[in-house]
């Protein structure tokens, strides 16, 4: 067997010579995003690529190949990614688009009040008079009187440089504070231009806003797919793999701080922002998210009692954690309520302020990990319900995430489906909005029972064969020839996950004492949640059976409680205050989960 192998990947023309290994591997190598909801398991089979050329040997297929590929296909040179292994000489292969991971769609912040702006970053112009034989003072001392108060810290660098920098600009500066670390002297008056950034790193996508410090706007929005979903959609599968060894660690903390800084220097090249003018960065993360960025092992969130290394807010310099700003600009993270209830979900509080809102809310960020909080001024209670990554689309035959040409609405009447799409091109496949669409009208039309089963396999729309499957699009209408379909295993898999979530805020409910259709209003929280039709994720129980007045559509609240976090120091220390009232209840341990899930998972639960 050779040493090394050679792929192309068409139609990028990116060539890979590497030791023998998965084209998913390879693809990695290459730059290449591939899709792969299950961490390169075989499981989801959406990581299809065709060899078009072969000089060498590849691996046949397996036997998860040959399930989710049928012969023809096989035939044709079609092959899943991450169970094709190039074992000598050299390939060819096609990465068709809707094997690529993109960019979905993302929500703006509903809540962007005015608050009084406090952000730990200060600038002060200072005039210096230069020393004499008169004036002995240090070069520090100087600096130090020209401010409201002497620095408590002041970095070497910024301490070996202050002669020379004081000289060359004349004693004429501008200094940079970080509460009371002094993190920059500039030449002249820059009191004009200073930046922060606040972060979201979730599970599949990441969003940076460049915020003005001096006004509070936002200048500018990036926002780009998680690369780590390449190690699995959920964080569990992430969490073994960083659990291996530390360059499996290594490696996923370095694809998010290498696609921060790419988001980070688009920003800054858009509005002309000189990244040294960037003074911190505020990030909010799930736990694992967050333990992976600052490098920290989540090893031990895996495992009961499930803990992290740390939940209090943390701040370190740029530098340490090599991201491109300011070197000595810092970077802070919002606390931690719990091992999988992280600060963005402390995000998510402190935007919506339910603490303050008289009541009782219920705040709910859809995901992998969907996050629930209910409560009020008194007492918050959350939890994090193990949903799945179904509602993005993974684990559906024919799901993806919310990208252009994803089915995101479904009605069906007499059973005649219509649909539409983002960006209103042709379909690739269902995300999750068109997911709870198309299982509310299923079950309305009486082509499926409560249970997600089909109630008449003669159904015109349902193809008979090893698996039953119900056309939404026949190839002749989609974008990938292919007919998109859903199965009675996909219906399970979505009311898996729908019980779980219904489970979690009953339970919640049941510990506050409070009827859930009583609620006084219910945030949704994230992309996730703008997109769905609020009647038919109540009709399903996804969401509470309520007045859909009390309904709001928060938008990405996580990225703006990172925001608000940014600008106003005092919101940060009252957040940490209200902690002291959340109570984390966690699902696995409660001796009523088992029955409420059970209980949850058909339509119309009784």
């Amino acid at each position: 067997m050779a040493d090394t192998v050679t792929v192309t990947f068409e139609p990028d023309g990116k060539t890979v010579t590497e030791a023998p290994s998965s084209l998913l591997e390879l693809s990695r190598i290459a730059g290449i995003s591939l899709r792969g909801e299950c961490g390169g398991s075989g499981v989801c089979g959406k990581c299809r690529v065709q060899v078009t050329k072969a000089y060498g040997t590849i691996s046949p297929p397996t036997e998860r190949e040959t399930k989710h590929l049928g012969a023809a296909e096989l035939a044709g040179g079609m092959r899943l990614a991450c169970q094709a292994r190039v074992l000598s000489g050299k390939a060819t292969v096609f990465v068709p688009p809707e094997s690529r991971t993109a960019a979905r769609e993302i929500a703006g912040t509903t809540f962007d009040e005015h608050i009084v702006l406090s952000p730990a970053v200060r600038k002060i112009r200072c005039r210096i008079a230069a020393p004499t034989l008169e004036d002995t003072r240090t070069d520090l001392d100087r600096l130090a009187a020209a401010l409201p108060r002497a620095p408590a810290e002041v970095p070497l660098p910024l301490l070996t440089a202050l002669p020379e920098t004081l000289r060359a600009a004349g004693w004429d500066v501008t200094a940079v504070l970080w509460n009371d670390r002094l993190i920059s002297v500039e030449y002249g008056d820059t009191t004009a231009e200073q930046y922060g950034v606040a972060i979201d790193i979730g599970s599949s996508k990441i969003i940076c806003h460049l915020v003005d410090l001096a006004t509070g706007k936002t200048v500018a929005a990036e926002h780009a797919e998680n690369p780590q979903i390449m190690y699995g959609e959920d964080v569990v599968s992430r969490i073994t793999f960083a659990a291996k060894n530390d360059g499996n660690l290594y490696r996923l903390r370095y694809l998010v701080v290498e696609t921060v800084n790419r988001l980070i220097t688009g920003m800054c090249k858009a509005r002309e922002v000189p990244k040294d003018r960037i003074y911190e960065i505020v990030y909010d993360g799930n736990t694992v998210m967050h333990h992976l960025f600052l490098g920290i092992t989540p090893k031990y969130i895996g495992v009961s009692p499930f803990l992290p290394g740390h939940s209090a807010p943390v701040s370190y310099p740029a530098k340490e954690l090599g991201l491109a700003i300011n070197p000595e600009g810092m970077v802070t993270s919002l606390p931690l309520i719990a091992g999988y209830v992280g600060s963005d979900a402390v995000a998510d509080l402190m935007l919506t302020k339910i603490y303050e809102k008289p009541g009782c809310s219920l705040v709910i960020d859809i995901g992998t990990n969907s996050e629930l909080m209910l409560g009020g001024p008194e007492k918050i209670l959350v939890c994090s319900a193990p949903s799945g990554p179904s509602f993005e689309g993974a684990q559906i035959s024919s799901g993806m995430k919310a990208v252009s040409g994803a089915i995101e609405t479904v009605k069906i009447e007499k059973g005649q489906v219509s649909y539409t799409t983002i960006g209103n091109v042709r379909p690739k496949g269902i995300c999750g909005s068109g997911i709870i669409d198309l299982v509310a009208e299923l079950y309305a039309d009486g082509i499926i029972t409560r249970n997600g089963k089909f109630t008449d396999l003669s159904h015109p729309r349902i193809v008979k064969g090893e698996i039953p499957r119900f056309v939404v699009v026949p190839k002749g209408e989609s974008d990938t020839g292919r007919d998109i379909t859903v199965t009675e295993k996909d219906i399970n898999e979505f009311l898996l996950a729908k019980g779980s979530l219904r489970a979690g805020w009953t339970i919640l409910s049941g510990k506050y004492g409070i009827d859930p259709a009583r609620l006084d209003r219910i945030y949704l929280a994230g992309s996730f949640g703008t997109h769905i039709d609020i009647e038919n994720a109540m009709a399903l129980e996804l969401l509470p059976r309520t007045d859909t007045a009390k309904v709001v559509l928060a938008g990405e609240t996580a990225v703006g409680g990172s925001k608000l976090a940014l600008l106003s120091v005092p919101e940060r220390e009252a957040i940490r205050s209200v902690l002291g009232k959340v109570q984390y209840v966690e699902l696995s341990v409660e001796k009523s989960f088992n029955r409420e899930y059970l209980m949850s998972i058909p339509i119309s639960p009784k």
